[in-house]
């Protein structure tokens, strides 16, 4: 995990996306996802993969990508100071704000708890929230908090660039709960 290097390869993405493809309405949309190790990085650029494809979704608010004074967290910048985490705090309660809904990604196997706050704040302000739980859902079951927090879900991030973010129609969660 080397935050630098992901930051460089969402920037990469971003500068190629297609926005001619985008249909008036699109949503912007605070994109909730930890990035905390192999896994959960890699289903965060392909959900920002995903959603960038999406003709639905108009801007794609990826809080890693606006940390606070331009300063990732990791093992390269030691530890946050208090000015830190509460600026980069804020801007990201501002960003869920003046989003249209939130699309948060779950691992199965490890659900990051900044993300699960980011879904609990977004349901408190009655954001809408499209999730994905990725992963063995039956072999690693969802914390109800979470399955019943979300508006609809997914269980892979591929089906992010065909959703239809101008329906979010609730579906019934079906793996195993804890």
């Amino acid at each position: 995990m080397n935050e630098v290097k992901l930051i460089q390869e969402l920037e990469e993405i971003n500068r190629n996306v297609d926005n001619s493809q985008k249909l008036p309405g699109a949503k912007n949309i605070y994109l909730a996802a930890g990035w905390f190790s192999d896994e959960q990085e890699s289903l965060l650029k392909d959900a920002f993969i995903q959603l960038s494809a999406n003709p639905t979704i108009a801007h794609i608010h990826v809080p890693l990508l606006h940390q606070y004074g331009g300063v990732a967290l990791g093992s390269e910048n030691g530890e946050p100071d208090f000015e830190w985490g509460a600026m980069t705090y804020k801007a990201d309660i501002k960003a869920i704000d003046n989003s249209d809904l939130t699309v948060a990604i779950f691992e199965a196997e490890d659900p990051d708890t900044g993300t699960a706050m980011e879904l609990g704040y977004s349901v408190a302000s009655n954001t809408p929230v499209v999730s994905v739980f990725a992963g063995n859902i039956d072999q690693h079951p969802i914390n109800l908090m979470l399955s019943f927090g979300t508006d609809a879900h997914v269980t892979a991030t591929k089906a992010l660039a065909e959703y239809d973010f101008f329906d979010i129609t609730p579906n019934k969660y079906t793996g195993k709960l804890i």
